[in-house]
């Protein structure tokens, strides 16, 4: 069959990882007498080799990714350190290699701080998070862009004002109407409507609230009419806001006759305790604009997922790990978790740009949308 003519070829492919060792590079340094004075000289170490040993930024990048990115507890890091590479490497030295990374990358925290007070529109959430046994708060602020975490023992105006962003924060902050945001003024706000299209559907299908089901359904229709009129215009027009909010007051209205406010006296102090449905029609009244806010400008989103898709895998690690032993470690983690959160934003290779920080050149981010 050699001599007849070739028709083409056929191919098939076998992806397969290569045999897993360490490359070690050894750097040597000459030795010699100065002909002035007579004493040893040792030539100079690169600057990566400032240890008769040490590991080298790919393996440390590779235990941080799996520590901070795939949730890896330390042990199991160091027992899959041993079953592939076959060297042994204790609890501390891994959390000495976070520590490096956290320690690299407080240029880029300062650098994404900066650029989220000087965001037009940012996305603001917190969640509980377990420190050394006791509670504490997870903070997230981000846009499409940046993603920030800061961790405090406080869930209001106390960790705001000392993590310092927000102070300084001129843009539309978009949340989960938790009042400490609204006292941020100089701030315009928006609020997220999926979860009070949740409280909505409470209201309508378990405490039968007809009102509750129509609001939910002009909130809907409000997001479609912004979806197809976002094509042509970046708001809506006077006439158009004024009709939607008309339908918006008239559903407020006819929520506060099925739930009227009874000023009861009582011999305690303190206001009376409001029902659910009382609550939630208080806040779409007194938050009108930030609840219609994705209605005035098409620039503002419906609800506020940018922020819980951010906390998301943190509430993960919680589970993972159940709680952090120290503030420190959680604070390194919460950096590092940024750092890539930030880079994965913006496509780029995260397990590239891990490595280039432990070669201390860590990725810069540029702009905050």
């Amino acid at each position: 069959m050699n001599h007849r003519p070739l028709l083409g070829h056929e191919k098939r492919q076998i992806f397969d990882l290569p045999e897993f060792h360490l490359l070690v590079t050894e750097h040597q340094a000459e030795i010699k007498l100065c002909s002035f004075c007579g004493r040893r000289v040792t030539a100079l170490f690169p600057p990566e080799a400032q240890a008769p040993t040490q590991y080298g930024p790919n393996l440390m990048a590779w235990w941080a990714y799996l520590r901070v990115q795939q949730l890896l507890p330390l042990e199991r890091i160091a027992q899959m350190t041993f079953d592939l590479f076959d060297i042994r490497v204790s609890q501390a030295t891994l959390q000495g290699a976070l520590q490096t990374a956290s320690s690299r990358l407080e240029g880029f925290e300062a650098k994404t701080k900066n650029l989220l007070q000087k965001a037009k529109l940012a996305h603001a959430d917190e969640t509980g998070l377990r420190v050394e046994g006791r509670l504490h708060w997870l903070h997230s602020l981000s846009t499409r862009l940046l993603t920030w975490y800061g961790v405090h023992q406080k869930r209001g105006r106390q960790a705001i004002e000392d993590f310092g962003i927000l102070k300084r924060f001129r843009g539309r902050l978009i949340h989960d109407c938790w009042s400490s945001y609204f006292a941020l003024q100089h701030s315009l706000h928006g609020l997220c409507n999926a979860h009070l299209l949740r409280e909505l559907t409470f209201l309508h299908e378990v405490q039968n609230q007809p009102w509750a089901g129509k609001m939910h359904a002009l909130l809907l229709e409000m997001y479609q009419f912004v979806a197809q009129r976002r094509q042509v215009a970046s708001k809506a027009t006077p006439a158009q806001r004024a009709f939607w909010h008309r339908r918006y007051r008239r559903l407020l209205r006819e929520g506060w006759r099925a739930n009227p406010k009874r000023f009861a006296f009582h011999r305690s102090r303190g206001r009376p305790k409001q029902t659910k449905a009382q609550n939630l029609l208080d806040r779409l009244q007194r938050h009108q604009t930030s609840v219609l806010a994705f209605l005035h400008d098409f620039r503002v989103p419906f609800t506020n997922n940018q922020a819980e898709q951010d906390l998301r895998m943190m509430k993960v690690q919680q589970k993972i790990s159940g709680t952090f032993r120290t503030p420190q470690g959680a604070q390194v983690f919460t950096r590092i978790r940024s750092y890539i959160s930030t880079a994965r934003k913006h496509h780029h290779d995260v397990f590239q740009d891990m490595v280039r920080l432990f070669q201390d050149r860590p990725f810069i981010p540029r702009k905050a949308i």
